[in-house]
């Protein structure tokens, strides 16, 4: 039992280790210089998606969503579903940065290979598109509790969430992304286009980051933009609750993630 519990505190140790590597990046001062450097690697390496303008139509991306969600994001309306802010709120420069970084698997992929200031380089110049960055300054949600040893205890209490919360309209009784809601092609975006429902036993394709803190984070802040709505106001006992939901999500696959 000792070692279980060395190993539980190991491996969230191992995700502050690299959420905190990603924020001790070099971030330059947001400048006309900095920002120019950005546009130079964004007209690169992100307009064949995201379009000149950032409105998420460029020539590749109609390729992608055409006629379905998610299309490529559009920067010029303020509405981003990647965040660790309440529902509603902009994202933070970390934010930002960690998409960039690790991608979104199956659509967009990561540019951990670029320099650390490069990275930062094209946050700042994505956040050039929606002026409403100037006058914000968002704040992250606390993300606060740790996953409980009690495993058992935790799947159990997760279990009945997930039913409380009628995940399984959309996610389906095995959260194979085949409840009825998503059967009957019912869920769409904010602009119109069907969406498809997050197949929970395939953790490698979520987008925004499939590790416990990751699950929580997208519970408590949702995906703005889609039908995928914050539980922060629900989730009554963050300590525990929002830890024990994700326990329960991850438990739903077999698939080995960090």
């Amino acid at each position: 039992m000792r070692r279980a519990h060395v190993a539980t505190a190991a491996a969230l140790l191992g995700v502050i280790v690299s959420v905190s590597s990603l924020a001790q990046a070099a971030k330059p001062e947001d400048t006309a210089a900095t920002r120019a450097q950005g546009q130079a690697l964004f007209e690169r390496a992100c307009l064949f998606c995201h379009g000149v303008t950032g409105q998420g139509d460029g020539p590749a991306g109609w390729f992608l969503g055409r006629y379905a969600s998610p299309r490529p994001q559009n920067f010029t309306v303020g509405s981003f579903k990647l965040r660790s802010t309440p529902s509603g709120d902009l994202p933070t420069d970390q934010d930002l940065f960690r998409t960039i970084t690790k991608g979104i698997p199956g659509y967009m992929p990561g540019f951990a290979s670029l320099p650390e200031t490069a990275r930062w380089q094209v946050v700042a110049y994505v956040k050039s598109f929606y002026p409403g960055f100037r006058t914000e300054t968002p704040v992250p949600l606390s993300l606060v509790g740790a996953p409980t040893h009690q495993l058992a205890e935790s799947l159990d209490r997760g279990r009945a969430l997930y039913t409380s919360f009628e995940c399984h309209t959309c996610h389906g009784i095995e959260g194979q992304g085949d409840g009825p809601v998503a059967q009957a092609g019912e869920l769409k975006d904010a602009f119109g286009l069907s969406i498809p429902t997050a197949n929970l036993t395939r953790p490698s394709s979520f987008k925004n980051g499939a590790s416990l803190l990751d699950l929580v984070r997208t519970l408590l802040t949702g995906l703005d933009g889609t039908p995928m709505p914050s539980y922060a106001a629900r989730l009554s006992d963050r300590e525990t609750d929002a830890w024990d939901l994700a326990q329960y999500i991850r438990a739903l696959s077999a698939e080995s993630v960090p």
